[in-house]
């Protein structure tokens, strides 16, 4: 199947900003925001390796704003404005709470090792009421800190960050009864029962039913069961996808297949909240698929490796996993199918049977097989997490390397790489012209091949102008080396815009929604004013950059659970209103800025920033003496 993705800006008009000075809301053109594909969250099948996983470049061929031009215009100084707000007094006598150090020895450690996802992602009452005032006088960063470390406990974040991330797969075991039902409350047989009888699912954009069995040749292979369209005109479109038909479905688990729930987030508060969370911690998308699979030595999927860092979190009953070496470390895309035949004689570094609350962690390239244990009737469902995929130091070059190039050939104060190459370079550089080491020749040939070294002035001079062209060569590179790290931050804006385009919508808890618009029903009644306390609702969800010589606030507000399903709508201002924003989205939890103290000419155009963030759900709201003492 190949669903249709949306695009990730729409266009269309906004707020009016008028002669006051007033923000407006502008949906951005969808051709200067996306170009090509990015990777849709972690989908590890072949047929959704050629849809759902495609990768939607936004970023490629793509400018900072619509000007095309990388580099920020010399007046910004470097950053987004010569004013820097710092707002230390304010925010020192703002904080409504004495936040948790969150030092690194400490990280981790912030709740008892017991506590479960559940009481972190306040989906189930605390019985401890001071662990319960604990969690409620957290930051959202240290909640998702706190989250992370649930799922690995006994380990700490510093051991898994030191000794596991990237580098080495981790199985952590629940080693008591009270950390078991860690993972309790996300998802069940039972809920996935329910929706698939109260919702209508569709092949390959919400489930796969897959089976790893031997074909006629008597080798095992995966065999996907997911029904396709019989239009001979069906292009892969989500609207002809085939909805499944749940007795079908559950007669081909009942037959041995592993249903597989993409984006079980969509459908399931607890999943996403646990996503939105983590990508707090994690600073990068954060996926998930849940993967139900029959008793008896049941498998659904062949043995491979996948383009994603993936937590698998045992949700209920048991399953065999097997973790082999990587044949790449760190791969940007995920391996085909693995033959039994491909790894014979291999052994598996993890041969593992996960139970209820345990947790497995492979980094991306390590091939991996699971399957049910024959001996009991217990089912298996585990929930797969995933992060990272195409989050690497590459993804941000590919960013900035094409435009550093085009900067750099349009440069107005050098003209090095306008000019032409050298006359004959084709008669001394190339494959055919490389020098053969001497030492790398047979013993018999190495003696004359010296002598004619240093008889042939022919070959010396070709040696002398090919060191000539690698060194004009080198200086040209280093040009545009320098020109793209001059364009670094930049490049930074591009990618994050990507991430806020592609992420959850924030989950906010009770006591941060209570301060948005969203939950805000007497907000007509209590209007901003100038000792009106505020901030960002939650670090990382909106951006400021500057495009076209406005100043543009990016934000994942309005996303929709599903990727890509709403297009991201930038908030456009003026360049003068850059210093009051910068301080709005610099604010964070647990400090508080005055409307009054915000950077700009008029308390009327303070409030009415304010104002525009507000009512975008972007900034909480508290007045003085809503502030605890």
């Amino acid at each position: 199947m190949k669903p249709k993705l949306d695009e990730a800006i729409s266009s269309g008009g906004g707020m009016s900003r008028a002669a006051k000075k007033r923000a407006k809301k502008k949906k951005k053109e969808s051709s200067s925001q996306l170009e090509g594909k990015r990777p849709a969250p972690y989908d590890d099948s072949d047929e959704n390796k050629n849809c759902d996983n495609k990768p939607i470049d936004l970023l490629k061929n793509n400018d900072i704003g619509a000007t095309g031009k990388k580099k920020r215009k010399k007046d910004v100084d470097g950053s987004c404005f010569n004013t820097k707000f710092d707002g230390k007094d304010n925010q020192e006598k703002l904080s409504s709470t004495k936040p948790l150090s969150l030092s690194e020895p400490e990280r981790g450690k912030m709740l008892c090792p017991d506590v479960s996802v559940s009481e972190i992602l306040q989906l189930r009452k605390c019985k401890d009421e001071s662990r319960a005032e604990q969690l409620e006088g957290m930051t959202a960063t240290q909640r998702a800190a706190c989250l992370f470390q649930a799922i690995l406990a006994p380990i700490t974040l510093q051991e898994f960050y030191k000794d596991y991330f990237e580098k080495k797969p981790l199985v952590v075991t629940a080693a008591s009864k009270k950390t078991k039902p860690r993972y309790n409350d996300l998802l069940s047989l039972e809920g996935i029962k329910v929706l698939t009888q109260k919702k209508s699912l569709y092949y390959g954009r919400d489930l796969n039913v897959t089976n790893y069995k031997k074909g006629e040749d008597g080798i095992k292979r995966r065999v996907t069961l997911d029904k396709i369209s019989d239009d001979d005109n069906y292009d892969g479109d989500e609207s002809q996808g085939v909805r499944v038909e749940n007795s079908e479905l559950w007669s081909n688990y009942d037959n041995g297949c592993t249903i597989r729930l993409l984006r079980p987030h969509k459908y399931n508060d607890a999943i996403q909240s646990l996503l939105s969370t983590l990508e707090l911690e994690f600073q990068c998308m954060v996926g998930a698929n849940a993967y139900l699979t029959p008793p008896r030595s049941s498998q659904g999927f062949a043995p491979h490796y996948d383009d994603i860092d993936a937590y698998c979190l045992q949700l209920q009953g048991s399953k065999r996993w097997k973790v082999y070496e990587p044949t790449v470390k760190l791969p940007r895309t995920s391996s085909e199918d693995f033959t039994p035949e491909d790894l014979e004689g291999i052994k598996p570094v993890i041969d593992v049977i996960l139970e209820e609350g345990d947790l497995l962690y492979m980094p991306r390239g390590w091939i991996h097989q699971a399957c049910t244990l024959r001996e009991n009737n217990k089912h298996s469902l585990h929930l797969t997490v995933s992060s990272m995929q195409q989050w690497a130091w590459a993804d941000l070059m590919e960013i900035t390397i094409p435009e550093a190039l085009a900067a750099t050939i349009e440069s107005e104060s050098s003209v090095s790489l306008r000019e032409g190459l050298p006359q004959g370079f084709m008669d001394y550089m190339g494959v055919q012209y490389e020098e053969t080491q001497i030492e790398n020749l047979p013993e018999s040939l190495k003696q004359n091949a010296a002598d004619e070294k240093s008889s042939d002035n022919k070959a010396k001079l070709r040696s002398l102008l090919r060191e000539q062209f690698r060194e004009e060569a080198k200086k040209r590179i280093m040009e545009i080396a320098k020109t793209a790290c001059e364009m670094l931050d930049a490049s930074v804006d591009e990618i994050a815009k990507r991430f806020l385009s592609e992420r959850q919508p924030p989950a906010l808890t009770t006591s941060e929604a209570a301060m948005t618009s969203k939950e805000d029903e007497t907000a007509d009644e209590n209007p901003i004013l100038p000792n009106t306390m505020c901030r960002l609702v939650r670090p990382g969800i909106a951006r400021l950059v500057i495009e076209d010589k406005n100043a543009v606030i990016y934000h994942c507000s309005d996303n929709s659970r599903e990727y890509h399903g709403n297009p991201i709508s930038p908030l456009e201002f003026e360049m003068d209103d850059g210093p009051a924003l910068e301080q709005l989205l610099t604010t964070v939890e647990p400090n508080w800025i005055f409307v009054n103290d915000l950077f700009h000419d008029t308390i009327e155009d303070k409030i009415q920033i304010t104002q525009a963030l507000y009512d975008e759900g972007i900034v909480a709201m508290k007045q003085p003496e809503d502030i605890a003492e």
